[in-house]
């Protein structure tokens, strides 16, 4: 376009862009700073769970699977609000963990039925 294009107003304008909203497959439930680290606590599709934490520019991820209740489709809310929570149990011992600090006795347990329930 010229200059006299512009300044006499006949600027093409581009057409105005409007998001769509979509429903995706990956929800961020929770968000969190912790020791210095961000921990991002996500749910993949309606079964996955995950946390990622960035450590001294590693980054670092685990999940589980949490499938619902026999004769349910899908995890009620308090059960999503379970998992979450569990899920965050894993982020902050790994993080307490690469930075040398001891577990307390509850975070013990925490961290072993975590880890029982991942045999199986």
């Amino acid at each position: 376009m010229s200059i006299c294009g512009i300044i006499c107003g006949m600027e093409k304008k581009a057409p105005k862009l409007v998001p769509e909203l979509v429903k995706g497959r990956i929800t961020v439930l929770k968000t969190v700073l912790y020791r210095g680290s961000m921990v991002y606590i996500r749910m993949i599709d309606t079964d996955v769970f995950e946390y990622l934490l960035v450590f001294k520019n590693e980054i670092y991820s685990d999940y589980l699977i949490m499938k619902p209740r026999e004769g349910e489709t899908v995890l009620s809310d308090v059960e999503i609000k379970q998992c979450s929570d569990l899920i965050f149990a894993g982020a902050s011992a790994t993080l307490d963990t690469l930075g040398g600090v001891k577990m307390s006795k509850e975070q013990v347990e925490t961290v072993k039925a975590f880890e029982k329930g991942r045999k199986k």
